[in-house]
């Protein structure tokens, strides 16, 4: 079964990889490139929020500081991009384990408190690059910085990038769910301390999935510092990056590891279809419209009702049924002994 899924994704990264040596329009490829840009964060995101139910909003911190790694790096240092992605996954990798370190271990700061202290990390994180030389105000230029040849177009490289960190990222969601991490994180999602008492590590495997959550956020911060070009803090730690990913984790479905690929491939698409003037403000009441109904008739997600669905039109297993059978009565009369002498009683049982 392990095989054959590798097999799987394999031949969807070649089959999709394939795409840019055909041609297609920029414009087309670049969109590709965000549908999986926000996959990487929304599936990143549910590796802690969704599978333990941690649920954090400062996503955008992990992310901002992986754009902001690949900033500095690329732009003061010198460093190639490739090798800046690397040094952005470990920065927020480390930053977010360092967190957690903390706050894991504070057991009153779970449900809202954690989500509100994450949101508040953010906002920290936020001043902190304003005002050092870091960013210094006016944000950080990337224009100059040399983009390898992966694909045939500056384009057809992000979608290529884009592609192979969706991916790895759905990839490394599905082998955590199936895995012994997953199972714990589950329990701490149903509860914590029946979890504890039964012997889950829940402060090590709640670290380990907050690790490999913000790694992955930082990779897909430092393409996306490159694919701008031009790094803001107002627009690095805004408030729409959680939002979004929250909404399309919930809307796909947060307890299977392909449910936010499928939510942020609708939203995605959405606040793409309406672009300019009046019609990006239709696209952002349609996605809040999406939400509600989630909310109300999917509250676990498009994933997990399609598989209820598939469940109820499969034909149920013919049942082992017990039929009665009727008992003849069995009727038992003297037999005559072989000689008068004979007095021993003998029996002969005849079925009627």
């Amino acid at each position: 079964m392990h095989g054959r899924a590798l097999a799987g994704f394999a031949a969807a990264g070649l089959a999709l990889s394939a795409a840019p040596f055909f041609g297609p329009p920029a414009f087309y490829e670049s969109f590709l490139y965000l549908v999986f840009h926000w996959i990487v964060l929304a599936v990143s995101w549910n590796i802690l929020s969704g599978y333990s139910g941690y649920f954090s909003f400062g996503h955008g911190a992990f992310f901002g500081a992986g754009m902001y790694t690949t900033a500095t790096l690329a732009t003061k240092a010198g460093v190639p991009f490739l090798w800046t992605l690397p040094a952005a996954a470990l920065v927020a990798a480390v930053f977010g384990i360092a967190l957690g370190a903390l706050v894991f271990r504070l057991p009153r700061l779970r449900g809202e408190l954690f989500a509100l202290l994450t949101l508040a990390v953010t906002f920290v994180l936020a001043t902190i690059v304003l005002n050092t030389p870091i960013d210094g105000g006016p944000g950080l230029y990337l224009g100059a910085v040399p983009l390898p040849a992966i694909g045939p177009s500056p384009s057809s490289t992000f979608y290529l990038l884009g592609l192979a960190l969706a991916l790895a990222t759905l990839w490394i969601a599905r082998e955590i769910q199936r895995s012994k991490l997953g199972t714990g994180l589950f329990a701490i999602h149903d509860d914590e301390d029946v979890a504890e008492v039964l012997g889950v590590p829940t402060y090590r495997y709640k670290l380990a999935a907050f690790g490999v959550s913000c790694g992955l956020a930082g990779v897909a911060g430092g393409i996306q510092a490159m694919f701008i070009s031009y790094v803001t803090v107002g627009e690095t730690f805004s408030i729409a990056v959680p939002l979004y990913v929250v909404l399309m984790s919930v809307l796909g479905g947060s307890r299977h590891w392909f449910g936010p690929a499928v939510g942020a491939t609708a939203i995605t698409t959405l606040l793409y279809a309406f672009i300019s003037g009046g019609e990006a403000m239709v696209g952002r009441a349609i996605v809040g419209l999406i939400l509600i109904i989630a909310i109300l008739w999917l509250p676990d997600g498009v994933i997990p009702a399609i598989q209820h669905w598939v469940k109820k039109r499969r034909p149920a297993p013919a049942k082992a049924r017990a039929e009665v059978v009727p008992v003849v009565p069995a009727t038992v009369q003297p037999m005559p002994g072989p000689t008068t002498n004979d007095h021993s009683p003998q029996l002969k049982v005849s079925v009627a």
